[in-house]
């Protein structure tokens, strides 16, 4: 057999240095992460070892902007002059002339009520009237006929004096005419002095009693006491009812207003005159203007969701004219105390208080912190307004805690990022 010429060692074994060729371009994607991840492990270590030992912390730009201090509430539309139909009495409803939602008038019948009863009071009451005029009459009669006995029996006590001064008489006739003169004039007083005032006095609380009674039985007649809506009509035909149930509602739903309680801190900024701004996300594209009509002389304590609290009671006016708003619907409420076109505002959450003073940390480029007095203006919920101490675009630290002073180094959560 004859050897192969053709027979080279590199074509069957290849070197070191290939091998590891061929294992580069195999893997190559896998070493750049690797060496991607090592760059930024680099870069991090270098970072957190720049900020070692600093102090995180939230900061707040000073900036320029409009500023509104506002009261914010929210309420329920009401019909403004809501008159309220209400029994007297305990009686029966019998007719309903009127349907919720009918237009009415002043004076016009809305309902009746079962009269049988009352026109019986009526007619027991006006008889004792009469009765007891009867009684005054006859008592004035006999107080005619008691003086003229008066009168005869004192003409027939001198008569009978004379006549016994002259012999005609005894004494003891004397004193009989002088006892049925004693016993007139003792009835004459009784009737004149007891019984004709008592009488005239029970006839004047009698005639009273007539007169509620004609009240009452007038009143089971109700009228609307003003033009406007049956905006609810309670009672039903042949429904029995209490004294002081109520029965319809009357109004004019397109003068509303809204009563509602504002704090006690608030109420004590706010002003008969002041304008609200009125919305309702759902209903109102754009917001009513309002103002304040009533500010209640005292305040009372109420039970909130967030607990009892000191409010005061504030009634508030609504323009008339074409709104979707109905009684009974919810509205939010805004008053606007003070407004700035510009002023320099700061969050809440950087003033601190101080010795009297009012105090904020601010940071500079660096990361030092620099304390600050500040002089402060108007506040709402949210900012304060800055007189002076601070310029627009200088950063202040929020919340600083008992670790932030004058002169130390923190790290700022734009820079932590």
């Amino acid at each position: 057999m004859q050897p192969n010429t053709n027979y080279s060692p590199d074509s069957q074994v290849k070197s070191p240095r290939g091998k590891t060729s061929s294992l580069l371009r195999k893997h190559r994607k896998k070493i750049i992460v690797v060496l991607v991840l090592l760059g930024g492990l680099l870069v991090a270590w270098q970072v957190l070892s720049q900020h070692a030992g600093l102090i995180p912390v939230s900061t707040a730009e000073v900036s320029q902007n409009k500023f509104e201090q506002n009261v914010f509430a929210s309420g329920k539309l009401a019909v403004k002059d809501l008159s309220e139909l209400k029994s007297e009495s305990k009686t029966i409803v019998q007719n309903l002339l009127v349907e919720p939602g009918d237009k009415v008038t002043k004076g016009q019948v809305i309902l009746k009520m079962e009269t049988s009863n009352l026109s019986v009071e009526v007619s027991q009451k006006l008889l004792a009237c009469e009765e007891l005029r009867a009684k005054i009459i006859n008592t004035e009669s006999s107080i005619r006929l008691l003086r003229e006995t008066v009168v005869l029996a004192e003409k027939d006590y001198e008569n009978t004096k004379i006549l016994m001064e002259s012999g005609a008489a005894s004494p003891k006739e004397l004193e009989q005419v002088e006892h049925m003169l004693t016993e007139a004039k003792e009835k004459l007083v009784v009737e004149e002095e007891a019984n004709l005032p008592l009488l005239k006095a029970q006839l004047k609380q009698a005639e009273v009693i007539h007169g509620q009674a004609q009240e009452d039985l007038a009143k089971a007649t109700l009228v609307s006491p003003q033009d406007g809506l049956v905006l609810n009509l309670i009672a039903k035909a042949g429904q029995e009812v209490e004294p002081g149930s109520l029965l319809a509602q009357i109004g004019n739903p397109a003068n509303l207003q809204i009563e509602t309680g504002i704090n006690e801190v608030d109420a004590a900024q706010l002003s008969i005159g002041d304008k609200v701004e009125i919305t309702n996300n759902a209903l109102l594209s754009e917001p009513l203007m309002g103002s304040i009509e009533a500010i209640a002389p005292t305040a009372e304590v109420v039970s909130t969701a967030q607990g009892e609290q000191t409010q005061v009671k504030i009634k508030i006016s609504v323009p008339e004219g074409e709104t979707p708003l109905k009684p009974g619907y919810n509205v939010n409420l805004k008053v606007t105390l003070n407004q700035k076109e510009e002023a320099l505002l700061l969050p809440l959450e950087a003033l601190i208080e101080g010795d009297g003073q009012k105090l904020v940390y601010a940071v500079g480029s660096d990361g030092i912190v620099s304390e600050r007095e500040v002089q402060v203006g108007l506040s709402n919920e949210l900012f304060a307004e800055i007189i002076s101490g601070l310029q627009v675009g200088e950063k202040v630290i929020l919340n600083p805690d008992e670790q932030i002073k004058d002169g130390v180094q923190v790290m700022t959560d734009d820079q932590s990022k």
